[in-house]
């Protein structure tokens, strides 16, 4: 009974252990994603700042204001705008990389506790069975038991001397007669 206990032990830890690397897993997961969202509205809000800066120091758009027109004009506009879109191509470079390594971790992560879990499962997977107890010795009286055997192979000796004793009383003729007797064909 207490290996059967045991093992029933042993295979609720076990569930327990996988819904406990599962959930694990998902908060991992989470504040991966937690953390990348942190990182958009982070660089969103640099966006922001970058754009009112653009805005504010550009001097294709100051001389566009101040009427100023032509290919000189448009050629500063260009220029500043150039400069503001690498920022954000720079920031959006590095949006992408932190999404790698989140993913990598993630799947890193994920290798861990899948690992984990085979492990778990290698210590389980064998269904225990208790051993059976081996039958209570009979409890017998030694010099009966020898009695016994004595008596039946006494019996046993005495059937074949008296087998022999009936075969002498006929003689050879009426062996002969009997053996005849027995192997005609039906």
């Amino acid at each position: 009974m207490s290996t059967l206990g045991v093992t029933s032990m042993e295979r609720v830890n076990y569930a327990q252990s996988v819904d406990a690397g599962n959930v694990g897993l998902q908060n991992f997961y989470g504040d991966l994603q937690e953390k990348y969202g942190d990182a958009l509205g982070a660089a969103r809000q640099q966006d922001e700042v970058n754009y009112k800066e653009y805005l504010q120091t550009s001097q294709g758009t100051k001389a566009a204001a101040s009427g100023q027109t032509g290919r000189s004009a448009a050629r500063m506009q260009v220029l500043d705008f150039g400069e503001y879109a690498a920022v954000g191509s720079r920031m959006a470079y590095k949006l992408t990389q932190s999404q790698r390594e989140i993913s990598k971790a993630g799947a890193k992560m994920a290798a861990q506790t899948r690992a984990q879990q085979m492990q778990l499962f290698a210590h389980n997977n064998i269904i225990k069975t208790p051993e059976i107890a081996p039958p209570r010795p009979v409890l017998q009286n030694v010099g009966m038991a020898a009695f016994k055997d004595a008596l039946s192979i006494a019996s046993s000796v005495a059937c074949i001397a008296s087998g022999f004793g009936s075969l002498k009383s006929m003689g050879n003729k009426g062996i002969l007669e009997e053996i005849a007797r027995n192997t005609k064909p039906d």
